[in-house]
């Protein structure tokens, strides 16, 4: 609509300009002609005039002539005429209307017209027709028309330009005003409106305002930049999608990588169980115990069964590929977990495990299963950095320079980690143990899982000293989202 209002104003303007130059223009030209018509008709007269003024004087006197003069002048009150001397003094009848020095042409006889004004602020035009008399004295006829009637014709001329302006004006608006909205305004919001659609992101509307205009052609440029938006749009969100699934292919390889180390010392931990129940059915079968021993052995051979099938459902758990969904993951209860599922693997390699857990249970905004695999992850790399013999110790605390972060640090006693390596140690397929025993992935993919949790993951570690890993996440306050 400013658009529209703009280009009313500029033509609005252009019509006003046009037409009150043209309207000065002819009136100055029409007040140009009026005034050499009067000073011809007064010319006329005047000549007239002084041809029977010169007769009259010659054959009846000054007296008679002048008095013919003053009886013409009853006729016509707006033109009057009169004799005048030209060389008259100041105060007497005949001396003309305008100073002597403005008269010096009329001593070569020619005719003379001039424009005055009256004190009464009335325009008069005076024209000389001049002659001398027999003693060789300049004098003539003198003319005085009034110029009201030419100025009643230039305000009558203004007033009907001003009408006719005014008429062009109110046309050209209303014209301006509907060719806007149908020409302007509609294409234009129609633009805006698709422009507004492409900005967040929609590309299904498509657009046609037709006509093969300038915002013909612009919307045929926006719609061509949809289509490709569109199609780039798609190309996007397929890699995407591929980008994914193909790093979740990854996480769940790792997954299962780590899960072969858990699943190697679980098998011992499934040993002891396996050989409780065993010993405890022979002796059922044997028919040799009370019916009280064989409860008890029944009951002995339950409990072994439940805690071979939790064993069995952790890892069954672990290695479920699942979808990612956030909730609130108490830390504490997760690391528990974590080293229940290390224990079979330390007690195998000798390796301590010291778990330091807060008082306070501080909770996360975490999908469960990735979170477990980051920490998994680096606890096997620190066991994996001991060999046989050692402490794993994993610390809780909230993070010392940041009250609104958790701090998860996880610190082994291996060989460590040299200065050249420790820059790539995020890097893919980056990995200084032997082949077989790590594919390279576990801490890249470790590290990206921490960053879509808004955390992030650093690292200290000297040669022959260990290494410490610290894992930082937002604190969830428990509050229910709005």
């Amino acid at each position: 609509m400013r658009l529209t209002l703009r280009i009313t104003a500029a033509v609005t303007l252009g019509i006003i300009l046009i037409f009150s130059l043209y309207s000065y223009l002819s009136i100055q030209r029409e007040r140009e002609q009026l005034k050499k018509n009067l000073s011809r008709e007064a010319r006329n007269l005047g000549q007239s005039l002084l041809f029977i003024v010169t007769d009259l004087w010659e054959t009846r006197g000054e007296k008679v002539a002048i008095s013919f003069l003053r009886r013409r002048n009853l006729l016509s009150p707006n033109l009057q005429a009169r004799w005048v001397w030209i060389d008259a003094e100041i105060g007497t009848p005949f001396r003309p209307l305008v100073l002597q020095s403005e008269l010096s042409d009329l001593s070569n006889g020619k005719n003379l017209s001039l424009l005055v004004s009256s004190d009464d602020g009335h325009d008069f035009l005076l024209t000389y027709i001049p002659t001398k008399d027999l003693k060789g004295r300049l004098g003539g006829i003198e003319v005085r028309e009034s110029m009201d009637e030419l100025h009643g014709y230039v305000k009558e001329s203004l007033r009907r330009s001003a009408m006719v302006v005014a008429a062009a004006v109110a046309s050209a608006l209303l014209l301006m005003t509907l060719l806007g909205s149908i020409w302007i305004n509609r294409p234009v919001r129609r633009l805006r409106e698709q422009a507004e659609r492409i900005g967040s992101g929609d590309f299904s509307a498509s657009l046609d305002i037709g006509g093969r205009d300038e915002l013909g052609k612009l919307a045929s440029s926006i719609e061509q930049m949809r289509g490709q938006l569109a199609a780039a749009k798609e190309a996007d969100d397929e890699a995407t999608r591929e980008q994914i699934e193909t790093l979740e292919k990854l996480r769940h390889t790792e997954r299962l990588a780590t899960l072969g180390q858990l699943s190697a010392g679980m098998a011992h931990e499934l040993g002891t169980p396996l050989n409780v129940i065993s010993g405890r059915a022979k002796l059922i079968a044997s028919e040799e115990l009370s019916l009280q021993e064989a409860t008890h052995s029944a009951r002995i051979i339950g409990e072994q069964a439940e805690r071979m099938t939790h064993i069995m459902r952790q890892l069954l758990d672990y290695a479920r590929r699942g979808d990612i969904s956030k909730q609130r993951v108490v830390v504490a209860d997760l690391l528990s977990n974590v080293v229940e599922m290390l224990h079979p693997i330390t007690n195998k390699q000798r390796i301590e495990i010291e778990l330091n857990l807060p008082t306070e249970s501080y909770q996360v905004k975490a999908d469960l299963s990735q979170l477990q695999q980051v920490l998994l992850n680096l606890a096997m790399n620190g066991i994996q950095a001991m060999g046989r013999g050692g402490k794993l110790r994993l610390d809780l605390d909230l993070h010392p320079e940041d009250k609104n972060q958790l701090r998860i640090s996880i610190t082994d006693d291996g060989k460590g980690i040299s200065a050249d390596d420790l820059p790539h140690i995020f890097d893919p397929f980056f990995t200084t143990k032997e082949v077989g025993q790590g594919t390279g992935l576990g801490l890249s993919i470790a590290q990206g899982m921490v960053s879509e949790h808004d955390g992030k993951i650093e690292i200290d570690s000297s040669p022959g000293k260990g290494s410490c890993f610290r894992l930082s996440l937002p604190l969830d306050s428990g509050e229910d989202d709005a």
